[in-house]
């Protein structure tokens, strides 16, 4: 090739780089979810690897964790991230606002999902006012464990487990272990740990919290008042649980170290007993006698949205279908907890000991939440709690203490605009 030939070779090569355009950068998502060094946080880590080795043209920035408050101050600064991980009360206490993105188009779009896939369960916290604002991959659910060595030691059988709070009583007045000095071990923890675990025990009994349009509290609900009452009972009547304050330690604790033979508690509790080699199995529910029973529909820390100021819609739901619905079930799984996807439920992992109860408990037991719009827990919460520590000291009877609660909670719902 003589030099004129190789000048023009050159030449239009060089025309050619300059023409094409460079390599558009990867879109970066800032993200407010698990962070590193901690296990959900190392998790996350992983799953955010994976996914930007398929989608090299985004990249997961994780800035911090999420609370609920700070991400409202920052979506007014004009400073929110793209997306960010929260519980299951999100979508009702920040959709409505307008801070979540509603995510119909993104799920009935053809990057989107049959919502058939899922659980109802999932949209029973998520869809607010027509709208889906979060999606989540696992249930935190409840249900009753049962330690095994105290059951042995008791002369319990396990195949025979109580079915409703009658047998619960039964159960623990077996259980319960009481030297000339002291009680050693209790046959229940009537007091449970604080939020969600006493709401799942209303609902077990068919009890309300709030009105179905959430305007006022509900607690004076014949079934609230008499879930209240038999928890009272369990300590000042029957002496199988103890008064709040008089055990240290908190109730999971408790359970692994024998001071419980029984608790009603989550689902990832799991993990902490397989850690432990602490013997157990777990009971749907039980319900109050006589009922079919309600559970903590939304009791959830996996919950993903996208914050309705990012600039990069499609990229930031890319990411969310990719985690929640093609990684749901193994996301779960990782999590031990209880996925909603339905094909994950109904896998061989959940039709036996100990995941068989969750799954159980999900598929009979009606969903019930506490998540109202506009009403924050601390306008509520403390004082139903309060009143549940009072009836379990003996303080005051079941009805007098919630109707009391209940016009406390009232008058806040008014000053609130509710």
């Amino acid at each position: 090739m003589d030099r004129r030939r190789v000048q023009w070779a050159i030449a239009v090569a060089a025309l050619a780089c300059s023409a094409s355009p460079a390599a558009a950068a990867p879109v970066e998502l800032r993200v407010w979810a698990w962070t590193p060094g901690t296990p959900n946080g190392d998790l996350f880590g992983k799953y955010v690897a994976e996914f930007e080795a398929t989608h090299p043209d985004i990249r997961i920035k994780v800035e911090r964790g999420s609370q609920e408050q700070e991400l409202v101050l920052a979506y007014a600064a004009g400073t929110a991230p793209d997306l960010v991980q929260g519980v299951g009360s999100w979508a009702t206490a920040l959709g409505p606002k307008g801070i979540l993105l509603p995510l119909d188009p993104f799920i009935d779009g053809p990057n989107g999902f049959p919502r058939s896939d899922f659980l109802d369960d999932l949209w029973s916290f998520s869809r607010i006012g027509g709208k889906t604002y979060q999606l989540a991959a696992d249930s935190n659910e409840r249900a009753l464990y049962i330690a095994a060595d105290s059951a042995a030691s008791a002369g319990l059988d396990l195949s025979q487990p109580p079915r409703d709070w009658q047998g619960l009583l039964e159960w623990a007045r077996k259980l319960t272990l009481r030297s000339s000095e002291k009680v050693e071990r209790w046959g229940f923890d009537a007091h449970q740990e604080n939020g969600g675990n006493r709401w799942h025990w209303v609902w077990l009994n068919e009890g309300e919290i709030f009105s179905p349009d959430g305007r006022r509290a509900m607690l004076d609900h014949p079934n609230t008042v008499a879930a209240i009452k038999f928890a009272g009972d369990l300590v000042n009547t029957y002496g199988v649980a103890p008064r709040p304050g008089t055990v240290k330690g908190s109730s999971q604790s408790n359970f692994i170290n024998g001071v419980y033979g029984m608790i009603i508690t989550n689902s990832l509790f799991l993990t902490s007993l397989q850690q432990a080699g602490k013997e157990f199995i777990t009971v749907p529910g039980p319900p109050g006698p006589g009922k079919k029973g309600y559970r903590f529909s939304g009791a959830t820390a996996s919950v993903m949205a996208i914050v309705s100021s990012t600039k990069h819609p499609k990229e930031a739901w890319t990411f969310l279908r990719w985690l929640m619905y093609e990684k749901g079930v193994q996301f779960a799984n990782d999590r031990a907890a209880i996925p909603y996807l339905k094909k994950g439920l109904r896998s061989e992992r959940f039709a036996r000991q100990p995941w068989n109860a969750f799954a159980a408990s999900i598929l009979t037991f009606g969903p019930r939440n506490a998540y109202v719009p506009g009403v924050s827990e601390s306008d509520w919460l403390p004082k139903f709690q309060a009143a549940w520590d009072s009836v379990l000291r003996g303080e005051q009877g079941a009805e007098i203490v919630l109707r009391q609660a209940q016009d406390a909670i009232n008058a806040r719902l008014a000053e609130i605009g509710r």
